[in-house]
This record gives C-alpha cells, structure tokens and sequence, in this order.
C-alpha cells in the first residue's frame, strides 16, 4: 500500500514561486492579446492584464483581464471579445 502523505508548506512554495507567477502571468498576458484582437480595429487602449499574489488559500498568484473603457466594455458586452479568448 502506498501512502501519500499531503505537505503543505511544499505546496505553499510552490503556489507562490516565480516558476507560478510566470506561468500565471504568460496565460493572462495570452488572453489579453486574443481579447485586444478581438477588437477589430477599434480606438482602444485595449483590455488590460495583471498578475497579483493574493491572500486567498493562504497565497498564490493569481491573474486578472479586464476591460479599461468604452470600446472594450462594448467589444465584450455585444461580441464576447474576452469571454472567447478565455475560452481560447
């Protein structure tokens, strides 16, 4: 029988490391790219992206897109511009 023994500061390390955030930080910065592309040439500043290390599960990072003004409140409200690039 094997036993598995769960080692939480292990995990800890791992959720909050530099390899994570980078990793984290390259699919939100993929995401926002397919949103601005979903644009379609409007006047935008484009959606934005973040990376922050939250306090939630004890902390880890966590990634963020959003919209930053009209044109991409409208692109996501009217054509799903950010909900398609999430889903890829």
């Amino acid at each position: 029988m094997i036993r598995i023994e769960f080692n939480s500061d292990g995990f800890k390390q791992l959720l909050m490391s530099d390899e994570t955030r980078s990793l984290i930080s390259g699919h939100v910065d993929a995401i926002k790219a397919r949103a601005d592309a979903n644009l379609n040439g409007a006047e935008s500043q484009g959606f934005s992206a973040r990376t922050i290390q939250s306090g939630w599960g004890g902390g880890r990072w966590v990634g963020f897109v959003g919209t930053t003004d009209m044109a991409t409140m409208i692109a996501e409200s009217e054509d799903k511009a950010l909900t398609k690039a999430v889903h890829g």
